[in-house]
């Protein structure tokens, strides 16, 4: 969805919220993961090595919504604070943590938002529709990395709108210089059919005001999709990055009324300084 002012600020606000809330941990953790266990905080959290920031911004260039044959440009925020190469984060995805890892896993969660969607955003194809609230969602997150590559998984659950998504992705990265890294990604997402009617269904109240015609959208695979993102560390600070991504609406999120375009590709490119 399109990063608004509000979608700006509530993802400024949960970075800063969680670098000065993780200041009033107090626990042990070790330095190393260990498998099979579940890890404390310790003052390991306050080494400053530790942690890695940064600050930066950039412009995406994508679909107005999922399924819309309408493209923008979009002013898009980089920031993002980290423990130990992400046992904890903060970022536009929102504030979590793996609290229970190994050497090839970890599990944890995070809550983020919703950045739903307005009338506005494609009034040419979304006006009678009305919009979807930005609301919070809750997210159950794993990762276990099999050395070839790394299989990710993610189940989303949020508002009588959003409803409940799950997500399964392979991905590998590659260092092809010294400053140069290459990742791959594919995988697929699965909607519950409350996301689906919010995002995709037409309600006969709807039906009237758009000229649509009503339409029920179920369960099932909501898409598939492929990324490449490339990383470069232009100095010590300063890496600049540039992703590509390709996804297809499948069953019921492609026969919509709604979906006038069921490829849908995006590109973004950042600048960040990282410290």
């Amino acid at each position: 969805m399109p990063y608004n002012s509000r979608s700006i600020s509530f993802m400024s606000l949960a970075v800063l919220t969680a670098i000065f809330t993780l200041n009033a941990f107090g626990k042990e953790i070790p330095s190393r993961p260990e498998p099979i266990q579940t890890k404390q905080f310790s003052s390991a959290l306050f080494a400053e090595e530790n942690w890695a920031f940064a600050l930066g911004g950039g412009v995406m260039y994508r679909a107005k919504y999922e399924g819309s044959n309408n493209y923008h440009a979009i002013l898009i925020p980089d920031i993002s604070a980290s423990y130990k190469e992400g046992l904890i984060f903060a970022n536009w995805n929102g504030i979590g943590g793996y609290p229970i890892y190994g050497e090839n896993y970890k599990i944890g969660a995070s809550i983020g938002p919703s950045f739903g969607r307005e009338e506005k955003d494609d009034r040419e194809n979304l006006r009678g529709m009305g919009d979807i609230d930005m609301g919070l969602i809750v997210n159950l997150l794993g990762e276990y990395n099999f050395g070839l590559m790394k299989l990710s998984g993610k189940i989303s659950k949020g508002d009588k709108e959003y409803g409940t998504t799950a997500k399964l992705e392979v991905s590998k990265t590659f260092s092809l210089t010294e400053k140069l890294k290459l990742k791959v990604a594919a995988g697929n997402t699965w909607a519950d059919e409350e996301h689906m009617q919010s995002y995709f269904g037409i309600t006969p109240a709807q039906a009237m005001r758009s000229g649509y015609n009503q339409y029920e959208a179920k369960s099932g695979i909501k898409s598939a999709g492929v990324s490449i993102g490339t990383f470069y560390s232009i100095t010590k600070n300063w890496e600049a990055k540039v992703m590509l991504t390709a996804d297809k609406l499948l069953d019921n999120a492609a026969d919509s009324p709604l979906t006038k375009k069921d490829f849908n590709t995006a590109t973004m490119a950042t600048l960040s300084y990282k410290f």
